[in-house]
């Protein structure tokens, strides 16, 4: 696709020349020739012909404004501009894919596939990812055609436990890597999620992997703790409203959605622990946030969720486009329509971007909080000894920008998910219940401490049954084969060039590893024939080198969470409540309306 882009290019530099040509000779008007026309910062013909990325801003400097050139010039270039964008979105979509899927250099047409179309483009993935269920579209798929799906003209993916292994595994770092579809959804600097080369990924590793060890989470327990209490007051304060109103008005007592509330208190935690500054959602009931753009002008984001969420759901959706040429073609073309900009949610995820800048911008003039544990940024910007690491701004921020979401996005969606299916077993409930009353001291408010709670079998079974059936991170993370002798995964042979993946929805609900695998059930986890595949098969928060580095964080908001609201509250749900899920990278659970009331004060062992 490299030399088609080219191609491309030579064409749009020759409109552009003729552009050029009307702006030199023609009287005194001027054409409107986007950013890089205006400033005189296009690169020149001969430039764009020694890269393919030459074509990336070519929408934004054909942007031609029509009171600036005579409207039948400016229509005859509209129309050749449509016939080179149409010529070549025809031979990436239809020519290209059919000639590729015929040709079968990669010998993958022996899978089957969910269509003709997901096997000579990318079009399938793209439709399933916008239609945010893409875990249920690919577990239809693979009870359908079996346990290995062809889904893209290089992608097939496993719901065979031993693809796990042979892909994620530490063994096979040296065949199979992390795919070019993190290099899409990277800016300029990528991140620790995004970051393919090795020795990058373990640079960054050295000053990351102490920053979310377990030990550094629990020196941070009083920001956790704190964020709790917020939101014990903020859900006893809908107890006492509706305690206060009669009954008729109100059908259920204090019925709310907890789900709003996750997101407020994982938003405030990652907040505090990365930044040291609270970022107040609790306290406002909102997740209104103040946001710098790239001139440092501050202006107001309504939702920092509904931001980061469309964000997510537009990086996805167009980075299954496999050519890093044409990828970046459209998204500058999108970036060139305020329109597309907006409501294909490129805006958002740039909103998103420029609310973590605001803190991190913050944190920098503040310098570090003044208590004993710190926070993110202090590890990640000082070593051990506190010499300064000396890291561009751009790589900070990236690392910023994944943090905040990372860390609040899929903790949020954990504890939706354990609640509800808590609620919707209730003798599951009840059993931790009991549990927890036999070991967590009274006091505290009924606010429970991670040393009381780190080591509760039944606890950690209900966590880790509930992201077992919703995992939060549910995306098939993509792997590339990069050995010229290719690779086996789960004893099939596959090509230099093929992608891989396991989708964790469905490799949790495989039938020849679990009993009823689409049930509650977290006594499975202490039976000896099921116990030992879901400690090696259930994945998550990934496996291997690159698994979630903050997985910790996750774990101990769920620990102290859950059991200071099963302690405190007595909490219900409508029997026919069910859980919807829309899915970007995460899956992220829809409104959890719950009803609630105290249970005995300062609940604990009593």
């Amino acid at each position: 696709m490299q030399s088609f882009s080219i191609a491309l290019s030579r064409r749009v530099y020759r409109i552009k020349d003729g552009i050029d040509s009307l702006r030199k000779h023609g009287s005194n008007r001027k054409a409107g020739l986007g950013v890089w026309v205006l400033s005189e910062e296009a690169p020149s013909y001969k430039e764009a012909l020694s890269s393919h990325e030459g074509s990336i801003d070519l929408l934004c400097f054909l942007q031609v404004k029509s009171y600036n050139i005579n409207r039948p010039i400016n229509m005859v270039i509209s129309i050749f501009l449509g016939a080179v964008l149409g010529a070549a979105l025809f031979t990436y979509f239809v020519f290209y894919p059919v000639a590729w899927y015929f040709w079968d250099p990669l010998e993958l047409r022996r899978f089957p596939a969910p269509n003709f179309v997901a096997s000579v483009s990318p079009l399938w993935l793209m439709k399933i990812n916008a239609s945010e269920k893409r875990s249920y579209r690919l577990h239809e798929a693979h009870k359908k055609l079996g346990p290995i799906v062809r889904v893209g003209p290089q992608t097939v993916y496993f719901n065979d436990p031993r693809a796990i292994n042979d892909i994620y595994g530490h063994k096979a770092i040296s065949k199979i890597i992390k795919d070019s579809f993190y290099d899409r959804l990277a800016s300029k600097y990528h991140d620790i999620v995004q970051v393919r080369d090795r020795e990058e990924h373990s640079r960054k590793r050295k000053y990351l992997a102490h920053t979310f060890a377990l030990k550094t989470v629990v020196d941070m327990e009083p920001v956790i703790r704190d964020n709790a209490e917020g939101l014990i007051r903020a859900i006893d304060a809908f107890i006492d409203e509706m305690d206060t109103k009669p009954l008729a008005e109100n059908r259920h007592p204090s019925v709310f959605n907890i789900r709003k509330w996750f997101n407020y208190f994982t938003l405030d935690v990652i907040g505090d622990m990365a930044f040291g500054l609270p970022m107040g959602f609790l306290s406002a009931a909102s997740d209104t946030a103040t946001a710098i753009d790239s001139s440092g002008k501050s202006y107001t984001i309504q939702s920092t969720i509904q931001a980061l969420h469309k964000g997510i759901r537009y990086s996805i959706t167009i980075g299954q486009i496999t050519s890093t040429g044409l990828h970046k073609f459209l998204g500058s073309a999108i970036r060139c329509s305020p329109l597309l900009h907006s409501r294909l949610g490129a805006k958002a995820g740039d909103d998103f971007e420029n609310i973590s800048k605001r803190q991190l911008r913050e944190r920098l003039a503040k310098g570090p909080p003044k208590r004993r544990f710190g926070d993110f940024m202090g590890k990640i910007l000082e070593d051990k000894e506190g010499r300064p690491r000396s890291l561009p701004f751009g790589e900070v921020l990236a690392e910023s920008v994944v943090v905040l979401a990372a860390g609040s996005d899929t903790t949020a969606a954990a504890l939706t998910n354990t609640t509800y299916f808590l609620l919707s077993n209730p003798s599951c409930l009840q059993k931790l219940r009991q549990e927890l009353a036999s070991t967590v001291p009274k006091g505290h408010n009924g606010l429970v401490e991670y040393e009381h709670v780190r080591a509760l079998p039944y606890l950690r079974a209900c966590i880790d049954e509930s992201l077992r059936l919703r995992p939060p991170i549910t995306y098939p993370l993509p792997r590339l084969v990069i050995d010229p002798q290719g690779a086996t995964v789960a004893g099939h042979f596959l090509k230099r060039g093929t992608i891989v993946a396991v989708p964790p929805y469905t490799i949790h609900r495989n039938v020849t590893l679990y009993k009823d695998p689409d049930e509650y059930n977290p006594d499975r986890w202490f039976e000896p024939d099921q116990s030992a595949n879901l400690k090696a098969y259930n994945i998550p928060f990934s496996t291997g080198s690159r698994a979630c580095i903050g997985r910790h964080i996750a774990i101990v908001e769920l620990q102290i969470l859950i059991s200071t609201l099963v302690l405190r509250y007595d909490m219900w749900i409508d029997k026919d409540e069910k859980l919807d899920v829309f899915e970007r990278f995460n899956a992220n659970p829809g409104p959890l309306m719950i009803c609630a009331r105290r249970r005995i004060p300062g609940a604990g062992n009593s």
